[in-house]
């Protein structure tokens, strides 16, 4: 099963009606986007990969929708040894091995002196891959494995934030007037929305608390 953003947007569109041109058809993309990234790094699951080491090489690219390292498979303790290629490989008293993380790469310090298939796991994101729309030469986005129950929680979060573009539209235009004793205050329209966004915005915690309860997204 996957969702296109198309699809998603269409349905943002239902539950949230622009008012004056708000949102507009990139504040509801956006709104979606940013969503996914939200409920991935909320309940993101537990992938599998593998590092293909190689001798006096220090830098290796993660997968694409990798958010943050589980384990990592240990070359072992002082004195242990490894057999990789044909090769002993002695691990002399003292070795340490460090890593560190950044813009999508692993980086082992001190640079390999083996070469060695290393497995991992990981915490993963729910990612899309631009396509070209069915019937149209117009651009979309798969997201291959999100589901109807994800998308769906998915939607919660992209409605708060929708909500929360409209309320700020709508204080904006808020007029509020006196005339003697009498005064009135045509902004109730921004407080409702933002009570609405506050809503869905508890509601997607909500359905993340009870989805991390059915998935395991990593453990020790």
């Amino acid at each position: 099963m996957s969702k296109l953003l198309s699809e998603l947007v269409a349905k943002l569109e239902l539950d949230v009606p622009a008012e004056d041109g708000v949102p507009t058809e990139v504040q509801y993309e956006n709104a979606v986007k940013d969503a996914i990234a939200d409920f991935s790094e909320q309940c993101g699951l537990e992938q599998i990969g593998t590092l293909n080491v190689v001798s006096g090489t220090a830098t290796y690219d993660l997968p694409a929708d990798f958010l943050k390292l589980i384990r990592l498979t240990q070359l072992g303790g002082e004195g242990v040894l490894f057999s990789t290629n044909s090769q002993i490989i002695p691990l002399s008293g003292g070795w340490c091995e460090k890593h560190t993380i950044r813009n999508g790469k692993i980086t082992f310090y001190p640079i390999p002196r083996y070469s060695f298939e290393r497995e991992f796991s990981y915490k993963a994101a729910w990612i899309g891959t631009d396509i070209e729309a069915e019937g149209s030469e117009a651009a979309d986005v798969e997201y291959e494995t999100l589901g109807e129950r994800e998308a769906r929680i998915v939607l919660l979060k992209a409605k708060s934030l929708a909500l929360t573009k409209l309320s700020n539209a709508q204080a904006g235009s808020a007029i509020k007037y006196s005339f003697g004793a009498v005064s009135e205050d045509l902004g109730g329209g921004s407080e409702s929305t933002r009570k609405e966004s506050d809503a869905a915005e508890k509601e997607f915690l909500a359905a993340c608390d009870k989805y991390n309860g059915q998935h395991v997204a990593y453990g020790d």
